[in-house]
């Protein structure tokens, strides 16, 4: 019989990086392939964990009214944080709760780590926490470490450049012990990822777990495209079968949702929220939340546009987040922005 287990997600950062889009809902809530992304980290934990603990302060009301009409087959508890109390003080403040080896799991990380395998080697190792760890091409925006066999003995938050000490970086999925806690000092915000592990990698107690697959951080434009493209590639790409899209080009894997009107081209590694209208424009690599209107000549690219928003006539989007209910006027070049609506 599995041991049944518990489980953090910390999701209650302001999404800055994803900004205009987080003005109007926390980042737990952003869509990812039209679903909001946190769904994808509860969907990733196996069925033993059956209590999930979602502290959150921007934006609690939204989080904790989502999870009290969307049923997930666990007990999920959004509690509110006053203050940000930063992602190991997220943490320590569930101490009360917390009762025997416990997993944890940064809200903003899409994935392909096998949780039963990560679990059996924390417990094979009898370590006090236990990192999931990726081979990244650019580990300097990240936790770097270096190993020696299945310890971590150096741990660095974004190492500055010429100084990484590996390319395996930390994935924002851990499993803990509860003493773990008692390393983590009360009452105030403090960083997992500063302060904690560089901390237990020089007691020796922290172990890492590198796997293979497919992972991204999805809190920036680049790593939500990422994740985007990742998911659609492992089965996430559809078209409803209420769109019209006999007039349009598709090229590779696209989401379409129901509603959406399109002639143009798109594609590759494209959503389309519901409702959304493509006239004979471009669209390549990029996410339009609902009711989204591109129109004749246009071009979308690497971007994603908030709900409600239009880009008009032979207007260029490019590398930029559009915020809802903007309205980019004809023939405008909109490259490596932020626009709020």
């Amino acid at each position: 019989m599995l041991r049944r287990m518990q489980a953090v997600i910390i999701a209650g950062g302001l999404g800055t990086r994803l900004r205009p889009l987080t003005f109007n809902r926390p980042k737990a809530l952003v869509p990812l392939l039209n679903r909001p992304q946190i769904l994808y980290i509860l969907e990733r934990l196996p069925p033993s964990v059956d209590e999930v603990f979602i502290p959150v302060n921007y934006m609690f009301e939204q989080v904790r009214d989502f999870f009290q009409e969307f049923d997930t087959g666990r007990t999920v508890t959004v509690i509110e944080e006053k203050e940000p109390l930063g992602t190991a003080g997220a943490v320590r403040n569930l101490s009360d709760r917390l009762d025997d080896t416990f997993a944890v799991c940064n809200g903003d990380v899409i994935d392909s780590l096998d949780f039963p395998a990560f679990l059996k080697f924390h417990r094979k190792t009898r370590a006090l926490a236990s990192v999931a760890l990726f081979e990244a091409e650019e580990p300097s925006a990240f936790g770097v470490v270096t190993l020696e066999g299945p310890r971590i003995t150096r741990f660095v938050e974004k190492p500055q450049g010429g100084t990484v000490p590996s390319r395996l970086v930390n994935a924002g999925r851990y499993l803990f012990e509860v003493e773990v806690l008692d390393a983590i000092q009360a009452g105030r915000a403090v960083s997992m990822e500063r302060e904690v592990f560089p901390g237990l990698a020089d007691k020796g107690v922290l172990c890492g777990f590198p796997f293979e697959g497919y992972w991204s951080d999805a809190g920036t434009l680049e790593g939500y495209l990422t994740a985007t493209s990742m998911l659609l590639a492992n089965g996430g790409a559809a078209i409803d079968a209420t769109a019209h899209i006999a007039r349009a080009r598709i090229d590779g894997a696209v989401l379409i949702a129901k509603g959406c009107v399109a002639e143009g081209r798109l594609g590759p590694d494209v959503v389309c929220g519901a409702d959304c209208r493509i006239e004979t424009a471009t669209v390549e690599r990029s996410v339009l939340l609902d009711s989204v209107q591109v129109e004749s000549g246009a071009t979308v690219r690497g971007s994603i546009v908030g709900e409600d928003s239009s880009v008009g006539p032979d207007a260029t989007v490019e590398n930029s987040i559009i915020g809802d209910g903007a309205r980019v006027r004809k023939g405008r070049r909109v490259i490596g922005e932020r626009m709020a609506g």
